[in-house]
């Protein structure tokens, strides 16, 4: 596993998105934030990115 910037900055990006998820949960926008279905998408997101060879 090699990370270099790009794969830091997505990653960094990705766990500011979850932070700001898990401060603002329950609370209404578009819809609601909700911390669970945050992790949810960053999984899948990181899962794929993974498996397609980014961090390689």
């Amino acid at each position: 596993m090699n990370l270099g910037w790009p794969q830091g900055i997505y990653l960094a990006l990705f766990f500011l998105s979850v932070c700001l998820h898990a401060s603002k949960n329950g609370q209404p926008r578009t819809g609601t934030y909700d911390l669970g279905t945050a992790l949810i998408s960053a999984a899948i997101c990181i899962s794929l990115l993974w498996w397609g060879g980014f961090f390689s």
